[in-house]
């Protein structure tokens, strides 16, 4: 442990001798300019039938004729969401980027004893390709960051998130894409080489599963005028990977098979008021739900010989009103309902493992601004969903509810 803090200060010795550029911002040798930020966040939750901070009920049966614990209420509480991030910044060369992480590393129990792993987040740069006077300007991005087909949401339950935003998996790849200034209207078509395999696939019964090429990621956000307050945003996406399954008893020996995900959503600025809603379709991309208890569907699987693939559709619909814009007091209030369906499930029904068919979730929270840098917010959420397999029974639809309570410092 001292070891580890010795590094640390070493390291902000070292960053702090760089020089500093204003307040808050360093400059290293290569005039990149590193502004320092984040934020502490702490929750306390109350939950039924639950895991902490997950947005999903727990089965009747995990497994066969082994009965899940029975609903009782729990307290957890967790402070390791909190982040760090170093923006990049370097002018003379037209170059961007970011390095940030977490303390929701794995190798610990994070909700119990505090001693979660710092791991990374995102990790980029982007380099503009400057056309000025032109009305547009090419971009390349290489790095760690969202795929294309991530979209935001207004719980403030960050760790859970509604079903479906787990699309927000931050994986390596190389993007390029344009941005087009019409005044009124901004484009930003974009196009990525990602590595969707292992953060977006799982199967079930092969030996193997491989790939021999990354995936393709297409994205078309708009951004556009409305004359009812803040701009409206606008985005449609298309995401695919290539795989090769292998299964050597039945000899299957590198399948060649292909997953893909297409989605859309818009983000309404009504004044006071903003509305949100998306939507996409998946097959064979199951990991793109990737529910919180362990529970979801694998994106491949074998049904006697046959190789089968597993779709899901998910949406989700959302409010959010600002009081602050409305009547000059410093709080939100927000809610909205999102859900997931699992299609062509088939011999999964009568498997030893239990595995979700619908999952959905509502929530409705309040959050008040302390301070200019400070947030209190309190969320309850109530979660459903329908199980398969493990003797569960298919329209028994199991329900589990959560109160908790978040303050979060920005610096």
């Amino acid at each position: 442990m001292k070891k580890k803090l010795l590094s640390v200060v070493v390291a902000l010795s070292i960053l702090g001798s760089a020089g500093y550029a204003s307040a808050g911002t360093v400059t290293t040798k290569g005039d990149t300019n590193i502004s320092i930020g984040g934020f502490t966040e702490m929750f306390f939750s109350w939950f039924n039938n639950q895991g902490f901070l997950d947005m999903i009920p727990n089965p009747k049966f995990y497994s066969s004729n082994s009965p899940s614990v029975p609903a009782q209420t729990s307290f957890g509480s967790t402070a390791n969401h909190s982040r760090l991030s170093f923006a990049l910044n370097n002018k003379a060369e037209g170059i961007k980027g970011l390095i940030e992480g977490d303390f929701r590393g794995k190798g610990a129990n994070m909700s119990t004893d505090q001693r979660g792993n710092f791991r990374l987040r995102h990790a980029y740069f982007i380099k503009e390709f400057s056309q000025e006077g032109s009305g547009y300007t090419p971009w390349l991005l290489i790095g760690q960051t969202y795929n294309l087909g991530h979209f935001s949401s207004y719980t403030i339950n960050t760790i859970g998130a509604p079903n479906g935003e787990a699309s927000g998996t931050r994986i390596p790849q190389v993007a390029f894409g344009v941005k087009f200034d019409a005044g009124s209207v901004k484009l930003n078509p974009q196009i990525a080489a990602e590595d969707l395999l292992t953060t977006h696939i799982t199967q079930n019964g092969f030996d193997g599963y491989r790939s021999t090429m990354p995936g393709l990621g297409v994205k078309l956000p708009i951004e556009f005028n409305t004359g009812l307050g803040a701009p409206a945003n606008f985005y449609a996406d298309f995401q695919w990977q290539n795989l090769k399954l292998t299964k050597i008893a039945y000899n299957i020996d590198s399948s060649n098979q292909n997953s893909y995900e297409f989605g859309g959503g818009l983000e309404l600025p009504v004044y006071f008021m903003s509305l949100k809603a998306d939507t996409h379709y998946a097959k064979g991309f199951t990991k793109y739900e990737d529910l919180d208890n362990g529970t979801t569907p694998p994106s491949y699987y074998l049904n006697g010989t046959s190789i089968e693939k597993v779709s899901a559709t998910a949406w989700d619909t959302e409010i959010k009103i600002d009081f602050n814009k409305l009547a000059q007091v410093p709080f939100t209030l927000a809610g909205g309902y999102s859900q997931v369906v699992f299609g062509n499930l088939g011999s999964l029904s009568s498997s030893s493992k239990a595995y979700a068919r619908k999952a959905s979730s509502t929530y409705v929270n309040v959050v008040y601004n302390l301070t200019k840098s400070a947030t209190l917010g309190l969320e309850y959420e109530r979660n459903k969903a329908y199980y398969i397999g493990a003797n569960n029974d298919s329209s028994d639809g199991r329900v589990s509810n959560q109160v908790f309570f978040v303050g979060t410092y920005k610096f």
